[in-house]
């Protein structure tokens, strides 16, 4: 049994949930089938060694790769790797802090009577194939929660014809594994989103997050630890590995010294480490946050909540950015009337009320930022024209409460690599409930992003072509599974573009993006009542197999 850090949540036991047994009638072979595949994973990964030595022995072989003449070019071979499953996880409900910790009250019930965690996920299939075989898991990846799509042996799709496996607003009390098994000879198009709500208590708000597929190197943007303040970070190791983390942490005053908390972080196999990161970086109005691991990939976010007082300021997931580059795009910046804001904002304590974008140099290089603001008409003035320096190290600020009402983009280039999000809020009303969203930096679009709508909330999918013109295809999934048609949205460059499921299609319960034409940026904007809003940014998408070339020597 590990130490337990002074930093983590105590009270909770996240990584031991209650067993279930499933809750539909899956086929008995089929799901044996999948226990059998998941207890082979960790085997899959050594024979993938031996796939690629038995490659390079093949390249000797005149079947491969042609003899060539001395100092001749020769034709790299490459070996196709078999799609595995994909599994992604889902995060529990948020919660609040209970137990022994430093700055938390004990005796404070985590109960609201409005509270509602659902989770909705969308598993496609391969032209003329099946749905693949999905489930919802624990996170031991061996018990079943809820079956998204069964095995049929029999099943015989039509040629070229795709559909989906669909769940909506199932209710989820824990963490939750995403599984689907490969579609023909490529990973599965799927994706799940957890989304939660309240109306009272001191986690009043909206907030949502995709499932997330584990990796070993992460930035999450846009935490907060000063008073009232309440950010605790989620590291999930769904892999048969363990897992060692390692965070850096970045301030406003620069890089922050790493402590015994920050450095060596176990995460076993199947299991949730939180770590209440003001025990390792207090007072910090705009902390980044990296994540790297050693051992088995990990899942990481941030469940930020706000309580101003006695009034609830807010609570969100907040999801890993893209990785530092000179140049980065945040899509779906929603900023709310001006006015409302300074009048919410003018309250004691309300100043981080006001929209800003946050930029980390996590390099030793101060960094010259430009920022770029973009709306349906194109560009946009930036307040302050838009250019300032962040040191080396450190966090740097840009206010955006001068925008008018509006979803915008912004595009944030430096001359060295930095890491960037927005942060805005959403209330309108003085000693009212406020709520809280941030917007991470996202990957540029391709092929076949899903994303999932989510009960109860409205979504707004907004995208960016910074550079030149560019096309975005929509396709509305049914909630029945069944693929609509085909909507296609042109983006002009430098200017950005807000589409409404209902513009797609109706009854959907996800729209699969693909673009084409110039580089394109993307994200899904929620909101909910008066004050609720979160930010998903797109996930990946799923663009073909893949190949890994085969070096040729000794």
């Amino acid at each position: 049994m590990s130490q337990k850090n002074p930093q983590e949540f105590s009270g909770q036991k996240e990584n031991a949930p209650e067993k279930s047994a499933p809750t539909d009638n899956v086929q008995a072979g089929g799901r044996s089938e999948i226990r059998k595949r998941r207890r082979q994973r960790a085997a899959t990964a050594a024979a993938g060694v031996l796939v690629l030595a038995a490659a390079g022995a093949v390249v000797a072989g005149s079947l491969v790769v042609p003899t060539g003449e001395a100092g001749g070019p020769v034709d790299i071979a490459a070996a196709d790797v078999p799609a595995g499953p994909l599994t992604a996880v889902c995060p529990a409900p948020l919660r609040l802090l209970t137990g022994s910790v430093a700055g938390t009250d004990p005796q404070f019930s985590p109960v609201s009577e409005s509270a509602k965690t659902n989770l909705s996920a969308v598993v496609l299939s391969g032209p003329g194939n099946p749905v693949p075989v999905s489930e919802l898991l624990q996170p031991d990846a061996t018990t079943s929660i809820k079956a998204i799509a069964e095995n049929v042996p029999d099943a015989r799709p039509l040629a070229g014809v795709r559909s989906a496996g669909v769940l909506n607003g199932f209710s989820v009390s824990d963490t939750t594994l995403l599984s689907a098994e490969p579609s023909g000879t490529l990973q599965a198009t799927a994706n799940a989103v957890v989304g939660f709500s309240a109306t009272d208590g001191d986690l009043s708000g909206l907030a949502a997050a995709n499932c997330q597929s584990p990796g070993n190197d992460m930035w999450l943007m846009g935490a907060r630890t000063t008073v009232g303040a309440t950010a605790v970070l989620r590291l999930t190791n769904p892999s048969e590995s363990a897992a060692t983390a390692d965070l850096e942490l970045y301030g406003s005053k620069g890089r922050i010294e790493e402590g015994a908390g920050s450095r060596g972080i176990l995460v076993p196999p199947g299991e949730t480490k939180q770590i209440v990161l003001a025990g390792l970086a207090a007072n910090e109005a705009s902390l980044a946050v990296r994540v790297r691991t050693s051992g088995g990939p990990v899942t990481a976010l941030v469940q930020q909540s706000i309580l101003r007082g006695v009034t609830p300021g807010g609570v969100e997931l907040i999801q890993p950015a893209t990785p530092a580059s000179p140049q980065q795009v945040i899509s779906g910046v929603r900023i709310q009337n001006p006015a409302d804001t300074k009048k919410v904002a003018a309250q004691s304590g309300y100043e981080s009320v006001a929209p800003a974008l946050q930029v980390a140099v996590p390099g030793s290089t101060n960094a010259v930022v430009s920022v770029r603001i973009l709306d349906a008409g194109g560009d946009v003035s930036v307040p302050g024209g838009g250019v300032f320096t962040v040191p080396a190290g450190g966090v740097g600020q840009l206010p955006l409460d001068s925008l008018p009402e509006g979803t915008y983009a912004v595009e944030v280039t430096a001359d060295v690599s930095v890491v960037a999000a927005a942060v805005t809020g959403r209330g309108t009303k003085e000693d009212a409930p406020v709520d809280l969203a941030v917007a991470p930096a996202g990957e540029r679009l391709g092929s076949e992003h899903l994303a999932v709508l989510t009960e109860g909330t409205e979504s707004v999918l907004s995208f960016a072509a910074p550079s030149g013109a560019a096309e975005v295809r929509l396709t509305g999934v049914g909630k029945d599974g069944s693929l609509k048609e085909e909507r296609v949205v042109a983006v002009k460059g430098g200017s950005t573009v807000a589409v409404k499921p209902a513009d797609v299609g109706s009854d959907l319960a996800a729209l699969l993006v693909s673009t084409t034409g110039d580089a394109v940026y993307g994200a899904q904007v929620l909101t909910s009542g008066d004050a609720g809003v979160s930010v998903l940014p797109l996930p990946k998408g799923n663009v073909g197999g893949l190949s890994v070339p085969v070096g040729l020597g000794y």
